[in-house]
Order: C-alpha cells, then sequence, then structure tokens
C-alpha cells in the first residue's frame, strides 16, 4: 500500500481522513444524549416525540407494520421492545434503548443533509429504456421483466411510475418475503386495503377488485428473491384478473441480472425455477445493461448511447452543481463510461462523496479520485483511471 492512500489532499490541503473526523465530529454534536450523563425524563420524552416524528414522515404510504419492523431493526432492537420503550412500559435497560434511538435519529438526521445523488434525475437510459418496456408492457396486458445492477434506476422510476399512474401499487420483495404468502398478503394490502384473515380469501378478493379495476398496474421490486411458488402465484392472478385473457392485468418485475440469466436460461429449455407457463407470459424483457447500452467489438461504448456531460449534470442538477468544477464534472463523464465498473452508478456514488466531503467549497479532480479510493479501493480505483485514458476518443467527443 502507498504511503499516501488513504491521506490524498484536497484543494484546501485537508486530508480525506480529517475531513471523515469532521464527520465524526459532527455527528456527535448532533446527538442529544451524552454518554456518562443521566437520562433525564425530559430528554426521554423528546426522544419518544422525535421518533414520533420521523416515524409520521419516513412511513407515509408503507405497509404500517413493515415499516415499524423495518424501523426496529434499524434501531438494533426487536419490534416488541421498541414498542414497549415508546409506551413506557419496558422492564430492562430503559438508558440503553434510548441512547440507541438517539444515536439513530443523529445519523438519520445527518444523512438528511447529505447530498442524494442517488436519486438521480430519469437520464436517458432510464426514460428510454425502462419506459418503453413498462409502456410495452401496459399495452400488451402482459408481464416484463426489466433487469440492472443496483443503482439503475429501476426501484426510482417504479415509485416513480406508481406515484404518478392511477391504479398502481408496488410491492418490495426481500430477503425474508418473497414466498406466495408475501404476495397475496402485499397485494391484498396495496389493492383491497381490508382486513382478511385467511389467504384464500385475500386471493379472491384481490381477484374481484382486478377484474372490476382494469387500470391497475402491479410491480414487483427485487423479484429476483421471489420463491417459485410466489411467481406462480403472480401468474395465477395475472391469468385470473381477465379470463378471456384480453385485459389482463400488467405486472412489472424489476429485479437484477441474475434473473435475467434465470430468464434466458428458462427459454433455452434448461430447467430452473421459472416455469413454461411463466416465460411464455414473460414480455418485453429487458436488461438495462444489455439493451439500455450498445456497446462496439472492443467492448467500448459506441456514440450514441454513452453517459454525456448533460446526463452526468442531470445527476447534480438542483443538488448544488455549482460546486461541481467543469474539469470535475468532465472527469465523472469518463468515469461513467468505462466498461464493466458499474459506469453511472460509480460516478454518482464518487460524485456524492467528493461533494460530502468538500463541504460547501468547489470539488474538482483530485476530489472525485479521492472519493474513488474510498469507494472502491486504491488499487480498483487505479485500475478505473488507467481504463479512463483508454475511452473511445470518439464517444467521448459526443460525450461533449
Amino acid at each position: 500500500m502507498r504511503p499516501d492512500d488513504h491521506d490524498i489532499e484536497g484543494q484546501d490541503g485537508q486530508s480525506v481522513i480529517d475531513r471523515m473526523g469532521m464527520d465524526a465530529r459532527e455527528g456527535e454534536a448532533a446527538r442529544m444524549l451524552r454518554d456518562g450523563e443521566p437520562i433525564t425524563k425530559e430528554q426521554r420524552a423528546a426522544l419518544v416525540k422525535d421518533l414520533a416524528a420521523y416515524r409520521s414522515v419516513r412511513a407515509a404510504g408503507k405497509d404500517a407494520r413493515g415499516f415499524a419492523k423495518e424501523l426496529a431493526g434499524n434501531i438494533g432492537v426487536a419490534m416488541s421492545t421498541l414498542n414497549e420503550w415508546i409506551n413506557g412500559k419496558y422492564r430492562g435497560d430503559d438508558d440503553r434503548i434510548s441512547r440507541l434511538v438517539d444515536q439513530f435519529l443523529a445519523v438519520e438526521a445527518q444523512s438528511d443533509k447529505r447530498v442524494k445523488i442517488r436519486g438521480f434525475a430519469m437520464i436517458r437510459v432510464v426514460v428510454e429504456c425502462i419506459m418503453a418496456a413498462v409502456t410495452q408492457a401496459v399495452t400488451r396486458r402482459s408481464m416484463a421483466v426489466i433487469t440492472g445492477e443496483p443503482g439503475s434506476g429501476k426501484t426510482t422510476f417504479g415509485r416513480w411510475f406508481a406515484d404518478r399512474h392511477d391504479g398502481a401499487v408496488i410491492i418490495t420483495a426481500s430477503d425474508t418475503d418473497g414466498d406466495a404468502k408475501f404476495i397475496v398478503d402485499a397485494l391484498h394490502s396495496a389493492l383491497v386495503k381490508t382486513y382478511v384473515r385467511f389467504t384464500r380469501q385475500k386471493m379472491r378478493e384481490i381477484v374481484a377488485y382486478l377484474q372490476g379495476h382494469k387500470n391497475a398496474v402491479i410491480i414487483v421490486d427485487e423479484c429476483q428473491k421471489l420463491t417459485p411458488d410466489a411467481l406462480e402465484t403472480l401468474r395465477s392472478i395475472h391469468d385470473l384478473s381477465d379470463p378471456a385473457g384480453e385485459r389482463n392485468v400488467p405486472i412489472i418485475l424489476f429485479g437484477d441480472e441474475t434473473f435475467y440469466k434465470l430468464v434466458v436460461r428458462s427459454r433455452g429449455g434448461e430447467r430452473t425455477p421459472i416455469s413454461p407457463q411463466i416465460t411464455s407470459r414473460l414480455f418485453p424483457v429487458v436488461s438495462i445493461e444489455r439493451h439500455g447500452l450498445k456497446f462496439d467489438d472492443d467492448g467500448q461504448a459506441i456514440p450514441a448511447s454513452v453517459y454525456t456531460k448533460d446526463d452526468i449534470e442531470a445527476i447534480v442538477k438542483n443538488q448544488r452543481l455549482r460546486l461541481v468544477r467543469t474539469d470535475a464534472i468532465a472527469w465523472a463523464v469518463k468515469l461513467a463510461n468505462i466498461h464493466g465498473h458499474g459506469r453511472l452508478r460509480l460516478a454518482a456514488r464518487v460524485l456524492e462523496i467528493a461533494i460530502d466531503l468538500a463541504k460547501g467549497r468547489q470539488v474538482g479532480v483530485s476530489d472525485l479520485r479521492a472519493a474513488l479510493d474510498l469507494f472502491i479501493g486504491p488499487d480498483d480505483a487505479a485500475i478505473c483511471v488507467e481504463e479512463m485514458q483508454r475511452v473511445e476518443p470518439l464517444a467521448m467527443a459526443a460525450a461533449g
């Protein structure tokens, strides 16, 4: 390791470690409680009030129980423990829970101040690739598959579409919730919104709802986490929504590249968890990586499909773009267009880290280099920088 691997200086002479240390001190200052000092009743009551305010904002539009479970996990306690602490009925170490809540709220407050570049504006690859696939699925009333690496814009687009399309709902599978029961419970909660105890009755009410609401669109995020029976349940819901086969509910499946490969293998006749009955209903099947960008025989992005200067600027538009130097934007454009390193997702994350570390001053190339080293390590960063020198000249000319 080089002596200066973790001591890269920015334009203000501060090392990255110095700036990260400032982050830690600011985060500590944001806390209400101080280690070693007793917690007063007023402080505890204020924490309960602050947590309630946080929940009211963050839980909007989400499943209440699912959010409560996620919140407790993020704090580091069981959901029952958190509920007992909120209601003043916890019989364990109340101070420990209070300090965990205090620490969690301080981190969230710091996070809210940071530039959220990863929620980037829908650039051309999202608009042209994902929107085209979704439009096809809605028009043909089919089950579509759209895959891409994390951060490529699938979830952002899915939420945007669900917010703006009357009748569209989005549910998200997870490592613990991805079976057939999850599909039925989540869709019943999102569509019917009444209490029903039995899964079979929920299924009947979902189908009845869809038969009477032909504008409905179902979006399933993280579909690679669905079990075979969950996929079969979605196929059944799609078919039963219109037995005549004319206006079946469109179902959009967002997943990663492993799911795309699984679909391709299934269509090739290989025995996989995806049945032929399901694959026959999957159209279109789109990979953002494979279909959103086009590459020449040497693996270089061709001019018509590279990320342009406008694309990169769209990421930080209204996010203090004036703090990013022109040469730094050009450097980020090259980083976004190297082959095999995540491209836009990588460039967006590096920009986010660099702006965060700069703390209000203008970001230069040295800041981006430091952020790249921090994000992927100095060895991989050096490889990226070397590949940036080999980016197709014609492609970069098109990128502005």
